[in-house]
């Protein structure tokens, strides 16, 4: 059998072997696919978020508590995080919009805080957990928010890896309806 072909375009191509059109990260493709393979995460798959939360954690930068909310905006076109909360006397704000792009595309999401901070983030829902993981960017630290739905409650942890290390937990806690 002949491994090789014409596109339309008259150039000759070749059968087998997994390579991403030109131009084209072989990691988004791989992302892409398994998409499409496991199913896509749409943005309903996020109404366990939806609400305001009371919490208090602890972490690297020492104990806290807070508030938060998850509220649908725009006829629910995007999910929008609102939260305030005081660790060590020091108060953070921050602010998140979850959205997607068009219905074929992967959530996205983009955070940005009262420090300065902007994180633009990859969501993933399995369930009662949503995973948010820092886009691939500039040198410097990837980042991951975890949510985890246990009953009435809403446990969170944020992590933190330098580039080519493991995940380090930086914070973790637990909230509860309002």
């Amino acid at each position: 059998m002949e491994d090789r072909f014409r596109t339309s375009a008259g150039r000759v191509g070749k059968w087998g072997g997994a390579q991403a059109p030109r131009g084209m990260n072989p990691a988004l493709l791989l992302f892409l696919v398994a998409g499409l393979v496991y199913g896509q995460t749409r943005l309903e798959d996020l109404d366990f978020l939806a609400g305001e939360w009371v919490g208090q954690g602890d972490g690297a930068p020492g104990a806290g508590q807070g508030e938060y909310s998850f509220r649908w905006e725009l006829s629910k076109a995007i999910l929008v995080r609102r939260s305030v909360n005081t660790i060590s006397t020091v108060r953070h704000e921050d602010f998140m919009v979850i959205f997607s792009e068009s219905p074929r595309s992967p959530l996205k999401a983009t955070y940005w805080d009262n420090e300065g901070h902007a994180i633009h983030y990859l969501v993933q829902v399995k369930g009662n957990v949503a995973m948010f993981e820092s886009e691939t960017g500039p040198p410097g630290p990837k980042y991951r928010l975890t949510y985890t739905r246990r009953g009435r409650n809403l446990d969170g942890m944020f992590e933190l890896a330098e580039r080519g290390e493991v995940y380090k937990t930086y914070l973790t806690w637990t909230s509860h309806p309002k």
